[in-house]
Formats: structure tokens, sequence, C-alpha cells
């Protein structure tokens, strides 16, 4: 079922004057739905592959789930005299901070409770190289000392509250004299992002790795400008103006189409997540029972199926599933590949970023596509015959009156 044909789908699209329904309801259904479930594993799986790396054999990963700090520096620093009798600010304790704290004396917790079970989780599994929420002290410990710092959350929107805790980091200086001898490094695990938040992290000074399985869909990645006009006139006439700290388009502008089966991010526009007056969000706080099912894990033919109709394309039911995945990937694998393709490829159809990259791999290895990744003749003989195109039958001219015989020939 479409989430726009549920109760409280039809509830809130009721909100809009009858001609601007249809495409309240376009709107809602494009929105990507994640549950616990989904955030747990895409982070936990990429944890997991970052252990069985070969980077990680002999310095430990330390882990903290992102958060908002009051505090100016992630760690208290006090002068000591180095080896020369200079007194210099060194970062001290063997505890970090609070996985969770709630500020400004609310007793609120975020996703950041969820996220700080995950690390303690992974700290379980992989005792020899996660530690969790480390102080400084067992950061620089000798006998083993962190190589990498990850931080850990479940949605990047515009990236803002990333680069805030990485500014504190480096406001700590014995983090930077590690960064400029490079003892250590900062990565980013993110269950989903939007393109432009994974750009904003990637920009800051400790030049973080940034990992995201899914890329959240934004109202101006349409592919069609006509339904990209008409959400704008949605968002921009419709449901409050303020609210959460951001403005009509959500926090940072992203507009953002994704939902969480235990909250709605403010990265979305305001018509899905703020009540005010007359209006009404989507849902407030978890998702309401009713939409479990539509929050259940999508099995991968449904997310097929969804990609190649939001993007016009037609399949041939006799594919095997690979298949299927390929000929999408390839459909909207559009001129020169560079870095960063990938990441629009998943904005665009929803698939997971690490099948993509294995999409690329075998096709590459197929000889579908070039090294830069230009569709060859046997890349576009593959499309052909996996696509059902909608051939123009010949017009052949025919008289307006029926032709009966009205006399026969002698026969011989």
């Amino acid at each position: 079922m479409k989430l726009s044909k549920t109760e409280i789908g039809e509830k809130w699209i009721r909100q809009f004057a009858i001609c601007d329904q249809p495409t309240a309801a376009t709107m809602l259904d494009a929105l990507m739905l994640l549950n616990e479930d989904q955030v747990s594993i895409a982070i936990r799986s990429t944890l997991d592959r970052i252990c069985r790396g070969y980077r990680h054999r002999n310095k430990r990963i330390a882990l903290y789930a992102e958060r908002e700090f009051q505090e100016s520096e992630i760690f208290p620093s006090i002068l000591t005299p180095d080896r020369y009798g200079v007194l210099r600010r060194r970062a001290v304790g063997s505890t970090g901070p609070s996985a969770v704290k709630p500020l400004r004396n609310s007793p609120r917790v975020g996703s950041e409770g969820f996220i700080a079970f995950l690390a303690s989780q992974q700290k379980d599994a992989w005792p020899k190289i996660f530690k969790n929420h480390p102080g400084p002290d067992r950061l620089r410990a000798k006998s083993a000392p962190a190589g990498e710092i990850i931080i850990l959350t479940d949605f990047i929107g515009s990236g803002n509250r990333i680069r805030s805790m990485l500014d504190k980091f480096w406001s700590v200086p014995s983090i930077k004299s590690w960064v400029s001898r490079k003892l250590i490094t900062f990565r980013v695990v993110s269950a989903a992002a939007t393109d432009s938040g994974l750009k904003n992290v990637r920009h800051h000074r400790l030049r973080p790795e940034v990992i995201s399985e899914w890329i959240a869909p934004v109202v101006y990645s349409s592919s069609s400008q006509n339904v990209k006009i008409e959400w704008c006139q949605l968002i921009e006439n419709y449901g409050p103006p303020n609210g959460r700290g951001c403005g009509r388009y959500g926090f940072g502008g992203e507009a953002a189409l994704i939902a969480f089966s235990y909250r709605i991010p403010n990265n979305t526009p305001n018509i899905l997540h703020q009540s005010e007056g007359a209006w009404h969000a989507l849902y407030e706080g978890p998702a309401p029972t009713a939409l479990s099912a539509l929050f259940g894990i999508r099995p991968m033919s449904q997310i097929l199926q969804l990609a190649a109709s939001a993007n016009g394309i037609k399949l041939e039911p006799s594919l095997l599933e690979y298949e299927k995945n390929m000929i999408i990937i390839l459909s909207l694998l559009r001129g020169r590949m560079y870095t960063g393709s990938e990441i629009e490829l998943a904005e665009k159809c929803g698939i997971p970023v690490p099948i993509i990259f294995d999409i690329l791999r075998e096709a590459s290895k197929r000889g579908f596509i070039t090294s830069n990744g230009r569709l060859t003749d046997d890349g576009y003989k593959f499309l052909r015959a996996g696509t059902i195109c909608d051939r123009k039958k010949p017009i052949v001219a025919t008289r307006q009156e029926s032709y009966y015989p009205k006399s026969l020939r002698v026969p011989r």
C-alpha cells in the first residue's frame, strides 16, 4: 500500500485544496521510509566492513554518538609542562563525553540514545578494535592507541550538527597535534544522508571520510521539472512558515523527503513535520501503529519496482533481480562517472550505496561500462534487451469502405 492511500495519509492530504491533492499525494509517496532495524543494520554493517579492512590491525577505533554539546571542547584540557618545561594545554581524562546528555534541563533524549546503544553493541562485538566514547588518556594509550575517531548518526540532513561536533574535536589542542602528525583520522558513519549534507561534512577542515548507506531524496532531485515546481508551490502555499528552528523547506533548506519510524526530521518541509494552528503534520513523535507495515523492511523487489516507476524505466518481467538492478543503474548512469556518482544514483533510485558499488563493479567486469563509466556497445545491447520500448506501429493507409468482390474470375 502507498502512504497516500492510508487513512493517515489521506487525512493529511485533505488539508490541501482539491486541485492540489494529487500533487500532495505524489510528495507523500516519494518519502523514503526507514525503521529502526534498517538504521541499525546500515550502521552495524558499515562498521563491520571497516573492522574487516586492513587499516586497523594495530590501532583501535573510537566510537562517539552524534549529539549537541554545550561545551566548547569535547575534552577538558589543563596546562602541563612538556619535556622542555614549557606549559602547554593537554587533554586529560580516561572517560569521554557522555553518550546521552539532555540539554537545557530538558528530559528529552533524541536519536542519540539509540545510536549510543549501537556503539555499545559494536564494542561488545569487536572488543579488540572498538573503544566506546573513550577519553583522551585512552586514545593515547601506549598498549592500544586509537588511530581513528568515528562519529555515528542516523541521518545527515544539512550536516551542520556534525560539523559543530567536529569543530569541538578540533578545538582540543591534543587532537590538533595528533591530526597534524597523522596519528589519528576522522570518519562519519550514517544510516541515511542528503547529498548536500555529505558534501558539507566532507568539506570540514578535518576532512573526514563520510559513509552513508541510504541517500535521501530531496524536493529538488525529482526527475521531472514540473513535479519540482508543483512541490515547491505546495511548500510555499501551505503549512506553517516556521517551526523547529527552520523555515518552510526545513532546516538548512534541505527539503528532504525522508521519514523514520521514530520521528520525522526537521530537514523535511514544514508541511510534513510541523503542526501549527489548523495545520497538522503527517505525524509527530513515533509513527502511528497504523503505518507499521509501511515502515517494514522492504524487499529489494519492491525497491526496484519503485525505482523503475519513478524514473520511467519499463523492465522485462522475466529478468532476474540482479539484472533489474543493473538495468536501473545503467539507465541512470549518464556520461562520465566521477567521484560521487554513486551518491547521485542512490538519490535517484533509492538503492543502497554498497549495492550500487557492487553493480558498477560487476558492470565493469562484464564489459558494459568503460573505466570512466561510459556505456559500451555491449552495455547498450544489455539495456535494449532488458527494457520494454514503446515501439510505434506503422500506419497503413486503408480505404474507408470495405471491399467485397462482386464477381469471380472464370477458372481456366
